[in-house]
């Protein structure tokens, strides 16, 4: 079974972004890893490193029958912290090709921030991807312990430009269920490279807050209207 590195692995999309193109999976089980720096750690258009860099490490397996799991470890640092602490996060689901050509994938993630236990929270989502696009639906009972549940859409795409060369594209839109407020959208544009072992990306960020949105955990407030924010963020990464 062959299928889309973007789209079987929502914790490695989180550490190198989308890098999706650059490992292919074969049918064979799969043990692999990625260790790297980035000059910021945004999750669906917010910092989660108080717009500092960080340093992450990832490790993910891929089960030759479909079945897929890993993690990855993070030095964030959250707008309430004064120092960095470790943020975790674990997955595991399932992935299968259709007749078609499609792809589909069901899994359970889990996020941890053991300093502040009270942010911990999971999600349970579903994909669907083609050759070159996919789409995943993600839902919370908690988000990030705010007491909102959640369900967060994404759309992920990329080309090829030459032999070493990627540019990549990321649309997403998180919606509060319980507070309009906390609703946003966001979108990702980039270029990828990569050289033996190493990978490569720099990508614009950019994210619409809603009118009056502040919160503690990220330490946004846009003044009362719709506020676009954009950054540039640099990941490089070694594989093994």
């Amino acid at each position: 079974m062959r299928v889309s590195h973007q789209f079987r692995q929502p914790l490695r999309a989180l550490a190198l972004s989308v890098l999706p193109w650059l490992l292919a999976l074969d049918a064979q089980a799969q043990l692999s890893g990625s260790a790297g720096i980035a000059s910021n750690y945004l999750y669906r258009g917010i910092s989660l490193s108080d717009d500092k860099p960080v340093a992450r490490a990832a490790l993910n397996y891929d089960g030759a029958s479909g079945w897929f799991a890993g993690g990855q470890v993070v030095t964030g640092q959250l707008a309430v912290e004064t120092h960095r602490s470790a943020q975790w996060t674990g997955y595991a689901g399932y992935a299968q090709r259709l007749p078609s050509g499609l792809s589909w994938e069901t899994g359970v993630t889990a996020y941890a921030f053991p300093k502040n236990p009270n942010w911990n929270f999971r999600e349970v989502y579903v994909g669907l991807a083609g050759e070159v696009v996919s789409a995943r639906l993600h839902y919370s009972p908690d988000y990030l312990g705010m007491r909102e549940r959640s369900l967060y859409g994404e759309l992920n795409g990329g080309w090829v430009l030459a032999p070493r060369w990627q540019a990549f594209w990321h649309g997403g839109y998180y919606h509060s269920l319980d507070n309009a407020q906390s609703s946003r959208s966001e979108a990702r544009l980039g270029l990828a490279s990569s050289y033996k072992e190493w990978r490569a990306q720099l990508s614009l960020d950019l994210v619409r807050l809603r009118g009056s949105a502040t919160t503690d955990i990220y330490g946004v407030t846009t003044g009362g209207s719709s506020e676009v924010r954009h950054v540039f963020v640099l990941t490089v990464a070694r594989t093994f």
